[in-house]
Order: structure tokens, then C-alpha cells, then sequence
């Protein structure tokens, strides 16, 4: 059997977890429902890796991003996800058994994924909700991610809002929105981001 399918079925609480994970932080989780099949295949379309590189997720949540970068042929090896939630990390694992989950701070990424793999990514997905946190939060996330992207690695972002979630000029990015959604809830778009001079 090939990577792409070594994912289990999403179990029909997903939903559930995702919005009594929403009630208890709605600007952490950023959403009140899980990604849809039209925005997961808008992030996927995007990814771009050699074969010896990995992709990074920030922020797994209930998996269904996880579970179609697999589907889109990511090898699980080549796979890891960071999610802070113990709960939802729980129920990544269980959805997505095959791929390292990180159960801690993206921050930590250089630090957790270690020298081989620093500089061997070539896409980080970042699931996280980037405008809710303060600018100083958004730099420390940027800097795990420059540190583990290949050079000229690119980064997608999803986001709910209609304008760039990160200030370009403030955080030295160059970027622009590759696809939008409306068959999301809410509407979704998907952002592609580098280093400014890159």
C-alpha cells in the first residue's frame, strides 16, 4: 500500500473536539470547524518539496490538512505536525498514526527537529491563526520557520481574512495570495510567503 492512504478516518466527534476546542479558546483554534476538502486541496496544490525534504505543519488541530498533504503523496516519514493542544494532538495521532506529531510549542521547532532536518524542509504549513497573536509571537514563529525551511523555501499560511494576515513590510516578507475558497467555513484563502530579497 502506498503513503497516501495511511491515514484512519476522521471519527465523527471531530467536529465535536474542534468546537468545544473553539469554545475554550476561540483565537488560539481561529475557526469553528475543521478545513474543508476545497481549502485542503488549495494548500496541497501549493506544496513544494524535493525528495529528500520534509514538510512541516504548525498547528495540526484535528488533522484533515495532516491527512491530505498525505493523500496528496507526502511520504509519513517525511511528515511532522506540530500541535500544542494535548487534546487535539491526542486525536492526530490517532487519525494520522504514521506521522511524527510534535506535542509542543512550533517555536521549539529548530530545537526539536534537530540539524538533520534544519534546512531539509521545503514547505512549512502554518494552521495557526497568525493575526490573533501580537507581532512579537508572529517573529518568533518566522524565525522557526526560516530555520528549518531550505534557503528560498516558501511558507503557505491559510487565513479567514479578505488582506495578508501578516504585515509584509513589518516581518521582511514578500508574499501574495495563491487560491481563496468559498467552500469553506468561513471563506478561506491560502497565502504564500518568503524572505524579502529571497
Amino acid at each position: 500500500m502506498s503513503e497516501k492512504i495511511e491515514t484512519a478516518p476522521a471519527p465523527l466527534s471531530e467536529s465535536w473536539l474542534f468546537f468545544r476546542r473553539w469554545l475554550a479558546d476561540p483565537w488560539a483554534m481561529g475557526s469553528v470547524a475543521p478545513s474543508s476538502q476545497a481549502l485542503r486541496r488549495r494548500i496541497t496544490r501549493e506544496i513544494r518539496r524535493e525528495p529528500d525534504e520534509a514538510v512541516v505543519e504548525f498547528g495540526g488541530g484535528t488533522g484533515p490538512i495532516t491527512a491530505a498533504i498525505l493523500e496528496a503523496g507526502v511520504p509519513a516519514d517525511r511528515l511532522y505536525s506540530f500541535e500544542i493542544d494535548p487534546d487535539l494532538a491526542r486525536h492526530l495521532r490517532a487519525r494520522c498514526p504514521a506521522v511524527t506529531v510534535i506535542a509542543d510549542d512550533c517555536r521549539k521547532a529548530p530545537e526539536l527537529l534537530g540539524e538533520t532536518l534544519c534546512g531539509k524542509v521545503g514547505t512549512v504549513v502554518i494552521g495557526i491563526p497568525m493575526i490573533t497573536f501580537p507581532l512579537e509571537f508572529q517573529r518568533e514563529v518566522l524565525d522557526a520557520t526560516f530555520r528549518i525551511l531550505r534557503p528560498g523555501g516558501r511558507f503557505l499560511l491559510y487565513s479567514f481574512m479578505p488582506h495578508s494576515p501578516l504585515n509584509r513590510e513589518a516581518l521582511g516578507l514578500t508574499g501574495q495570495r495563491l487560491g481563496f475558497t468559498l467552500r469553506n467555513l468561513p471563506p478561506a484563502s491560502v497565502w504564500g510567503y518568503r524572505r524579502a530579497g529571497e
